[in-house]
């Protein structure tokens, strides 16, 4: 997979929200580190084939929500006496359905990867490692538990200042590994990774 692109997106976000939260000249990796964590639990927790406890161990990769873009599939737009007007025109964001069909899973595995781009900026990996603008490989341990457990294990030890070099790059493979794992091909994640990439300007644009 080659991630360039990504980096170069998540870099001109990062960059923003620096300017925009007066963020200048903070270290933020360590906040950086921990919201990958909560992430990945986060992704873990759709997954759900570690629940033994539960009757429901199937990934949680279909969902239907509102939408919040639109009224019953149509634009919402302002008329000159400040009311609301609803437009002929369909909803974009819904494509006039009114609600949203939406991969939890694939979502949620692609709010680490914000974060795992990040850290690596961070990290000046984008512009010191070569291998992060060609293509990088995957590695898969023989189960999702597994995978899980020994990225949590990498992210953990970033803690370790002199381990963030030899790690970084390793998670980066396993957390590809854990997309194919849980059935992702690239051009899903790519195309998720955008689509997330513009709410998160969207969410700076309106005070989030």
């Amino acid at each position: 997979m080659n991630i360039s692109k990504l980096f170069e997106m998540q870099r001109v976000l990062d960059e923003r929200i620096v300017k925009e939260k007066g963020l200048e000249g903070q270290d933020m990796l360590p906040q950086k580190i921990l919201a990958l964590q909560v992430e990945l639990g986060e992704c873990a927790n759709e997954w759900r084939g570690f629940k033994f406890w539960s009757v429901e161990w199937e990934p949680r990769t279909s969902k239907h929500t509102e939408c919040k873009k639109c009224y019953e599939g149509y634009v919402i737009t302002k008329d000159t006496r400040k009311k609301l007007t609803i437009s002929n025109e369909k909803c974009p964001h819904c494509m006039g359905k009114g609600y949203r069909k939406s991969n939890p899973l694939l979502e949620e595995y692609i709010d680490c990867l914000h974060f795992i781009l990040s850290i690596g900026i961070s990290l000046d990996y984008l512009d010191s490692v070569p291998a992060l603008n060609r293509n990088i490989y995957t590695f898969k341990y023989e189960t999702v538990t597994k995978q899980f457990t020994k990225i949590f294990a990498l992210v953990g030890k970033f803690g370790c200042w002199e381990q963030l070099g030899s790690n970084y790059l390793r998670i980066v493979m396993l957390f590809g590994g854990l997309g194919e794992m849980l059935g992702f091909t690239w051009e899903q994640i790519e195309e998720a990774y955008l689509a997330k990439n513009q709410v998160n300007h969207e969410r700076q644009s309106t005070g989030y």
